[in-house]
């Protein structure tokens, strides 16, 4: 089979001809119809995020056909159309247990430890495939496990509900999803922030009801005056300690803010402690998703 195959962090990655390989116990092979580039593809290549499994496959956001059931594998059969969640988890741990998947201590990832997805084929444990309806094309469902399943979990375990008022920090990729979700699906009214131009257009056209370019860097104070006292939920899509106090600030007494952007920086916030006691602010993280996320009641937000 054909695949994309990285043989040492800092190179090229490059297309080679590999065996076809066999599905184990529980376990089922997709014939790959897409895949996604995400950007921790691009931070495999250049060392940021390190694996011992070199050479290897990459490639997280896939979706395809089931082409071959392993022994004991039941609940699935060869030809449905399915999408892939790549993150592997041990189902056994308090975490597990519990449904929170997402912090399996034990968790690994397709394409950063063993075989990935941007190949002819991939071998998947059958509980991470996830059935697709022929109304989704293959390109929108492989990114579904993981640009829009993160965004998704994040709302639905911050309780956004029809009517309510979100602001939208950082639009690139997670963040647009996260905008078409609450707009088009709940219903909220989103206000989007970034710094680039090309960005605050494309959140228009996805359905952001006001667009706060934060080039001047105080792009709260503008949110608290256009919503009279600010929204009631936001979301960092940025990773940026001044992005994150700057969704705090955006918040109604009572508020909360979730983070999902990531990076190395340390939390270091400018404004005063009796400030987040008196406005009885939150502030939680959200880290990737859980499986409930990729199959959820098309109506159902409840928080986690």
């Amino acid at each position: 089979m054909r695949a994309i195959q990285l043989l040492e962090a800092g190179s090229d990655p490059e297309r080679v001809d590999l065996p076809v390989p066999e599905p184990g116990l529980d376990e089922v092979r997709v014939a790959v119809r897409a895949c996604g580039i995400c950007g921790s593809d691009l931070h495999i290549l250049d060392g940021q995020i390190s694996t011992q499994d070199l050479p290897l496959i990459l490639g997280h956001e896939a979706a395809g056909v089931v082409d071959k059931i392993g022994p004991g594998t039941s609940g699935i059969v060869a030809g449905e159309r399915v999408l892939v969640n790549p993150i592997v988890v041990c189902g056994v741990c308090s975490a597990c247990r519990v449904g929170r998947t997402n912090q399996c201590p034990n968790n690994t990832v397709l394409g950063v430890v063993g075989a990935g997805a941007a190949a002819d084929y991939v071998i998947v444990p059958a509980g991470n495939v996830h059935r697709v309806p022929q109304v989704i094309d293959f390109a929108t469902a492989a990114i579904m496990a993981d640009a829009v399943a993160g965004p998704f979990h994040a709302i639905r375990a911050a309780g956004v509900q029809q009517g309510d008022t979100v602001a939208v920090f950082g639009l690139g990729g997670l963040g647009l999803h996260a905008t078409m979700i609450l707009k088009q699906v709940i219903g909220a009214l989103v206000i989007g922030v970034d710094t680039y131009d090309a960005a605050l257009t494309r959140a228009t056209g996805f359905g952001a009801d006001v667009v706060v370019d934060a080039r001047d860097g105080a792009p709260s104070k503008r949110i608290v005056n256009e919503t009279d006292g600010g929204v009631d939920f936001s979301f960092e899509f940025v990773g940026s300690n001044n992005t994150v106090e700057q969704a705090i600030r955006s918040l109604r007494p009572g508020g909360l803010c979730t983070v999902v952007g990531v990076s190395s920086e340390k939390a270091n916030f400018n404004f005063a402690l009796g400030t987040l006691v008196a406005r009885e602010w939150s502030v939680r993280g959200s880290y990737s998703y859980v499986s409930q996320d990729l199959v959820p009641h098309p109506r159902t937000f409840a928080p986690l």
